[in-house]
């Protein structure tokens, strides 16, 4: 009878952010070169591939490598939500509105979704620090990354709607989302966009492993496989 070895999640540490950074340079030097950019005679398909390719490429990396699933496990779930405080910056999306340069049927749901998203993260980090895995906490962990999630959809969505492309069906008379096609914020839908909803989804399938910590002196969040 074949025994199974353990999987090393380290030995593919180096590959997943090796990929990675490859990934952040890629859309920095296509969106300095104007590849995302929108408008009448261009679609947003470059956009579209952009945000589908890496999700499309992790899930299935993620169903077939053992070694992939290993890695992905050894990372705390508090770190996963912790990098999302970050999307408090969405406030820049209501700047942009306010000065007249993102139409607000985008920059309304986008930003202040971020921002809720990012505001919420803060206390959920508190509660996951205290060792806490009561029913409601695992609750709150799951409604949040849902929530965080489908600000994401919502926002590529009227993102695309309001494009000044054939695809552009909301676009009125005002600003276009051209603007996300532009650097630096290209960078937000073609890598920050698919990477948070990556770390979504890893949460919402690691939702099962967090259990009671309640006498027990391993940490419910901690990475599984630490």
């Amino acid at each position: 009878m074949k025994t199974e070895h353990p999987t090393n999640p380290h030995r593919v540490a180096l590959p997943v952010y090796s990929v990675l950074l490859i990934w952040f340079f890629t859309s920095l030097v296509l969106s300095l070169q104007g590849w995302f950019e929108t408008g009448p005679t261009r679609l947003p398909l470059p956009l579209g591939l952009s945000v589908g390719i890496p999700i499309v490429v992790a899930v299935a990396t993620y169903s077939l490598s053992g070694s992939f699933r290993a890695f992905a496990g050894s990372l705390d779930l508090r770190a996963l939500v912790a990098v999302n405080v970050f999307r408090i910056v969405g406030v820049d999306f209501l700047i942009c509105y306010a000065q007249g340069r993102l139409p607000a049927g985008f920059a309304f749901p986008a930003g202040f979704g971020d921002i809720l998203t990012g505001l919420a993260a803060i206390p959920l980090i508190l509660t996951m620090s205290r060792t806490s895995s009561s029913a409601s906490a695992r609750k709150w962990f799951v409604a949040w990354n849902l929530f965080g999630l489908s600000d994401l959809i919502i926002a590529v969505a009227s993102g695309i709607l309001h494009t000044g492309s054939k695809l552009g069906l909301l676009t009125g008379d005002g600003p276009t989302t051209l603007l996300m096609g532009q650097f630096p914020r290209a960078l937000i839908p073609t890598f920050l966009v698919p990477l948070y909803m990556l770390l979504h989804l890893l949460a919402l399938a690691r939702r099962r492993e967090v259990k009671s910590g309640a006498g027990s002196s391993d940490h419910p969040w901690r990475a599984a496989h630490a």
